[in-house]
């Protein structure tokens, strides 16, 4: 049981990860923005709704201790990507508007 718990919450993490990439990148990525934005909402809507399938009240407030580290993660990961230097390194998005299914920035 413990390990299921374990699963679920880097499963959430990993989504919750993914769901900022892509939303940096189509917020920022202004070079690549014509011929990815498309691609980087699909994205996004194809995350949210995987972890808004599996998302509970316990897992919520696990992102909810993590989503700084999380941030961070996914920051970087762009940072690399893209070499963008002029990235927040505060979240500028809530929790509630990435798991948004209406939402874009």
């Amino acid at each position: 049981m413990e390990d299921l718990a374990k699963n679920e919450k880097r499963r959430v993490r990993s989504l919750l990860e993914q769901i900022i990439r892509h939303l940096l990148l189509y917020q920022y990525w202004d070079l690549e923005k014509q011929r990815n934005t498309n691609h980087c909402a699909a994205e996004i809507i194809s995350f949210r709704n995987q972890v808004n399938e599996d998302l509970s009240a316990n897992l919520r407030n696990y992102l909810e201790k993590n989503f700084s580290i999380i941030y961070s993660n996914g920051l970087d990961y762009v940072k690399a990507k893209t070499d963008l230097t002029d990235l927040p390194e505060l979240c500028p998005y809530t929790l509630e508007q990435i798991l948004d299914k209406n939402w874009l920035p």
